[in-house]
């Protein structure tokens, strides 16, 4: 079965570009590309990968025209960040990897574009990305890799994980951080409704809709934030959900393959010779995956939790749907 790696081009040319910006002499921009070609070296372990997908948020953000408080509270990236990130592009397009950007659209629609593509022919996908609402994609051919501390030690979301960690299986993860909100984004969840609290209230009722359809059985104070917060919640649901059906060519992907000498070629006139051979040593000698780490104490992670009424396998839900107004963000 063939395995892809779809990656969050924004994610790690940010986290690169903040590592690096202060180790270059000169114009800091090479490392940024060389920091990101080492992280899909250390990803590699968790493969091995049939092609490389990199996708790129837009300059032009739907989500951010139709709704002006999505990430209002994120300060404006520095221009020698967006200078970086666009010669990023560039540069892993020119190593042989597919780079993807598509008007309005952000860089997990592309991820969740590129799962949804694997899934309707039965392929695998993983999915590197710090972006938590990547998590409602995971399911038994879908994982998220998440960055840690340290980029080499990433956790691995796979459904038995996801419902360790959040009492809920991953398709419903969306509505629970629509309930609880994301203020890294700038989105008020219901008053009062935190992580454990979404996640019991979902399994008894399965869903937001169902939550509404039952609001005079709830605990009154349940019941009163959860009216308060009715139009902030489904809001939540329409911007946090990636958009899968955008069109991503998979196929193409597959037959352009990987290949280190073209990464070599891209990386040694930047002076990156260093993060060629990374590269090529992870697909020539590949690393064992790191073990996860302990749960640390204090997290919202908690025992699992089963919740038939929820667990939906990739073969069980098939494509993930985008409908009714989100669709509508890209002329669905």
């Amino acid at each position: 079965m063939p395995r892809l790696l779809a990656v969050d081009g924004n994610s790690l040319g940010h986290r690169a570009w903040h590592s690096t910006r202060n180790d270059a002499d000169g114009d800091p921009r090479p490392l940024t590309t060389g920091s990101v070609v080492s992280m899909l070296a250390s990803a590699w372990r968790y493969g091995p990968y049939d092609g490389v997908v990199v996708g790129f948020d837009h300059p032009t953000n739907r989500r951010k025209a139709d709704h002006p408080e999505y990430k209002a509270n994120r300060p404006p990236s520095p221009p020698e960040l967006t200078a970086a990130l666009s010669e990023l592009r560039g540069h892993l397009d020119g190593c042989g990897f597919h780079v993807a950007e598509l008007d309005g659209a952000e860089a997990d629609d592309l991820l969740a574009a590129t799962a949804d593509a694997c899934l309707q022919r039965d392929w695998s996908c993983d999915l590197l990305s710090s972006d938590r609402d990547l998590t409602a994609l995971v399911c038994d051919t879908v994982r998220l890799l998440r960055p840690r501390a340290h980029f080499a030690d990433l956790e691995v979301e796979d459904e038995a994980r996801v419902l360790a960690k959040y009492g809920i299986p991953p398709a419903a993860y969306t509505d629970l951080a629509a309930l609880r909100g994301d203020p890294s984004d700038g989105l008020r969840g219901a008053t009062g409704i935190g992580p454990k609290t979404a996640a019991r209230l979902l399994r008894d009722h399965g869903s937001v809709a169902g939550l509404y359809a039952a609001l005079t059985d709830l605990p009154p104070r349940v019941e009163a934030s959860l009216r308060e917060a009715r139009n902030r919640v489904e809001r939540n649901l329409l911007l946090m959900a990636p958009i899968p059906h955008l069109p991503v060519d998979v196929d193409t992907v597959l037959h352009r393959g990987v290949d280190p000498d073209s990464v070599t070629r891209a990386l040694t006139p930047l002076g990156l010779e260093g993060a060629a051979r990374r590269f090529e040593r992870a697909l020539t000698e590949p690393l064992p995956p790191v073990a996860p780490p302990p749960d640390e104490p204090g997290s919202d992670e908690h025992a699992a939790v089963q919740a038939p009424m929820l667990v939906a396998s990739a073969a069980s839900r098939g494509p993930v749907a985008a409908s009714g107004e989100q669709g509508a963000l890209f002329d669905l």
